[in-house]
């Protein structure tokens, strides 16, 4: 019986380790595809608070500062004014 349940959890941990590598293929992708002015864009006009060290950290090397800072600018002057202004 613990023979069975050793050989499972071998199994599980191999198959975690395989999705682990998929979400790091996909994260990769993404970050080498965004353009990351339109996303610095984007993130200016749904709100007031950059996510470029989240960037940062997910993407790393991938990430480009001075694209996502340019956008990030033009979206907060895009940015629609709160209700009552």
């Amino acid at each position: 019986m613990r023979m069975i349940f050793a050989i499972a959890a071998v199994g599980l941990l191999g198959g975690c380790q395989a999705m682990s590598d998929k979400i790091d293929a996909s994260r990769q992708d993404r970050c080498q595809r965004a353009d990351w002015k339109l996303v610095g864009e984007r993130d200016g006009v749904a709100g007031t608070r950059t996510m470029a060290d989240r960037y940062e950290y997910i993407c790393g090397d991938l990430y480009n500062s001075k694209a996502y800072q340019e956008g990030f600018q033009v979206g907060l002057m895009r940015k629609p004014p709160a209700p009552g202004m």
